[in-house]
């Protein structure tokens, strides 16, 4: 299995991102207030760092503040005050007066405050209840729009507090003041329209922009708010609102509203950039109202004792009026926020889109991919929440980022650990393959260190075997390829698994030679004894192999095959050497030159096994025979040579190797030794093989 995402490593990947859009999903259908949570509250600081520093002039709050109070009087001011507060503020030439104040009991004065009301452009206000557990039913609720019945989307209420009938006219223009308050406590969203017992009901903000609208001396008519769907063609369409209310009354004035009906409030006004004026110097006169001509006139309530106390993005602690300011600003300027009716493809494409870079990443060629994508996760993500917040102060779209931020963030750890673990796995592959073109120990020590140009070794004093296949040549050159490498994997096999059984490591394997070395790379006791073990079993292991090879046409010059084995103990280098680029291992010294030019004289000598001098003096001299001193090949002196006591039983128990010759009991041969071999022909084409008499050191 593992070998299924090793081999494949875009299988992998694929499925890394599967999964990490597969948990983002889950995580936003299951939990979808961690995501609302973590939006609002970051685009609670976008408001606020985005909020202007302009005066608003045509919208001016007449605020019933603590002083006001105190001047005037406790709250509920009597009629009265209220008619002389309206009649000052028409005789100021406001555009139109908005009531964010409900009056829901009879007082006295109440007629004289409808005839007045009647006269001037105002718009009263009123709250539903959207909570089925708090449904109070006060006052007569007013100001239905003309359109018969409801849309579906909008929210139905359960309740009223509703300005007393004695002040209602008929005609009165009235809008609600009911907020969506988010699960901090927060004001967000206001609905834009409420549905009352089958008649939709406008916000303040509409009705005071649909009465600001219209010509003085046509009276008092029912707001004309119509809904359409969101429209646009291409990337328009996808990023269009669920819903836009339009008025006849207003062209070109589109307020857009998300699928439950809400408009989201733009907080683009700082708090010291709204014009208030306290209602107790309007009506005393002690302050100049020519800033009122022309404009909104918001009566509302800041002291605190009235209860208007609300939150908002841009304060703890707020008043209801100036939520009512911000969007009533936000109407006149065209600025209204709202969010596609269809998040989910322009999530799709989000996600898309951070995989393609996530995987284009993974495959280049730049950089280590596990260290570069979380940082590429990191700034993909701030890259989407900085486009929403841009989408935001710039064009008035509020797009849901979460969902995507936390993909890339997931996605690119994710994708950096399955590469971690894709290295760490190909790692093990090369180091495996090193292993078994180098010495172990070399291929751990290179995987964990950088190139380098430098020497890299030490001396050691080791044990040196090396074999060879005689004849090796002339029966490749007789066989057909196949049967050859066949021949030269199963010696391989054996000689490797006999050196490594004991205790030896495999230096190096070249043609048909094979060289172990002992005390190398990490202590080993007795590596001589060890090293001449080991030749013994490969000599007897290889037996079988090479007797099962087909037979040797008699009239053919190809000799049968056979195992030489050279062994010498010594002081050697084992290192690498050579440029950063191109290195070479080696194990370099005497003990390697000797042991390979006692296994070429293996044949000369008619010996399987042949030791030199310094293994041969740290072994049992029982155990070994002596043959005398032998210049070798390419050496300065004399080496004294054994051979273990017991080689004649190492040799293959085969006819053509074993079989004595006829004469030699007759005429022996001057200072006869064994039958070994090297053959000859003699008459009648029978093998025979012998070590005559050569001299020591000739």
């Amino acid at each position: 299995m593992a070998s299924f995402w090793r081999d494949h490593p875009w299988r992998l990947r694929l499925a890394v991102l599967l999964a990490a859009a597969l948990a983002v999903l889950l995580l936003q259908w299951r939990l979808p207030v961690i995501a609302e949570a973590v939006e609002q509250s970051v685009g609670d600081w976008a408001w606020r760092l985005g909020t202007s520093d302009d005066v608003e002039r045509r919208v001016v709050v007449v605020d019933i503040d603590e002083a006001s109070l105190d001047q005037v009087g406790a709250w509920p001011w009597p009629r009265e005050t209220l008619a002389r507060l309206g009649a000052r503020l028409h005789e100021a030439g406001a555009s139109v007066q908005v009531y964010d104040l409900v009056l829901d009991a009879a007082r006295p004065g109440d007629d004289e405050l409808r005839q007045m009301w009647q006269q001037w452009p105002v718009v009263a206000g009123q709250i539903f209840s959207l909570d089925t557990a708090a449904a109070p039913r006060v006052g007569e609720v007013g100001g239905a729009m003309a359109a018969a019945g409801c849309p579906s989307f909008a929210p139905l209420s359960q309740g009223h507090v509703a300005n007393s009938p004695s002040i209602v006219s008929p005609g009165l223009a009235v809008g609600h003041l009911t907020p969506r308050v988010s699960f901090d406590g927060v004001i967000r969203k206001v609905p834009a329209v409420i549905c009352h017992e089958g008649r939709a009901y406008p916000s303040l903000p509409l009705a005071a922009l649909w009465r600001l609208a219209r010509p003085a001396g046509q009276g008092q008519a029912a707001a004309d708010w119509q809904v359409q769907g969101g429209s646009g063609e291409g990337l328009a369409s996808a990023l269009a609102p669920a819903h836009v209310w339009v008025s006849a009354m207003l062209p070109g004035v589109r307020v857009p509203v998300d699928s439950q009906g809400d408009l989201r409030v733009p907080y683009r006004l700082g708090r010291a950039s709204m014009m208030s004026i306290p209602a107790a110097r309007v009506l005393d006169g002690s302050v100049d109202l020519s800033v009122l001509r022309g404009t909104i006139a918001l009566v509302g309530a800041t002291a605190f004792g009235i209860g208007d106390v609300t939150s908002t993005p841009l304060a703890s602690v707020a008043s209801g009026v100036e939520v009512h300011a911000q969007v009533i600003a936000g109407l006149l300027d065209h600025r209204v926020p709202h969010s596609p009716a269809s998040p989910g493809a322009l999530l799709a494409l989000t996600l898309l889109a951070v995989s393609l870079v996530l995987f284009g990443l993974t495959v280049s060629a730049w950089g280590a991919p596990a260290r570069r994508l979380p940082l590429a996760g990191v700034a993909m993500a701030s890259l989407v929440v900085g486009a929403s917040l841009w989408a935001l102060l710039a064009h008035d779209l509020w797009l849901p980022w979460f969902s995507a931020a936390m993909f890339a963030l997931l996605a690119a750890t994710s994708l950096a650990t399955a590469e971690h673990a894709l290295t760490r796995a190909q790692r093990a592959r090369l180091s495996a393959h090193l292993g078994s073109y180098l010495p172990a120990p070399v291929a751990q020590r290179l995987m964990t260190s950088e190139p380098s140009g430098t020497v890299q070794a030490e001396p050691r004093q080791v044990t040196v075997l090396v074999a060879d296949m005689r004849n090796f040549s002339a029966f490749a050159s007789h066989r057909p390829p196949e049967q050859t490498a066949a021949l030269l994997h199963a010696f391989y096999c054996i000689a490797v698994d006999v050196i490594e059984q004991h205790g030896g490591v495999v230096e190096n394997i070249v043609g048909d030679s094979v060289m172990g070395i002992w005390n190398a790379y990490s202590a080993c006791q007795d590596h001589g004894a060890r090293a001449l073990a080991a030749a013994r079993e490969l000599t007897r292991a290889t037996c079988p192999l090479f007797a099962g090879q087909p037979e040797v046409d008699p009239a053919s010059p190809v000799q049968p095959l056979a195992l030489g084995v050279g062994l010498e103990s010594g002081r050697a280098v084992v290192g690498s050497f050579g440029p950063a680029r191109r290195r070479a291992h080696a194990a370099l010294g005497e003990p390697v030159s000797v042991a390979s030019r006692l296994q070429q004289m293996t044949q000369d000598l008619s010996m399987p096994i042949l030791i030199g001098p310094q293994l041969a003096a740290g072994l049992p001299q029982a155990s070994l025979e002596g043959l005398g001193d032998y210049l070798l090949e390419g050496m300065s002196r004399q080496y004294a040579l054994s051979a273990p006591a017991d080689w004649a039983s190492l040799l293959p128990a085969a006819p053509q190797w074993c079989e004595p010759g006829p004469d030699l009991d007759a005429e022996p041969l001057p200072s006869p030794r064994w039958v070994v071999g090297a053959s000859g022909g003699a008459p009648g084409g029978a093998q025979y093989s012998f070590r005559t008499n050569l001299t020591p050191g000739a």
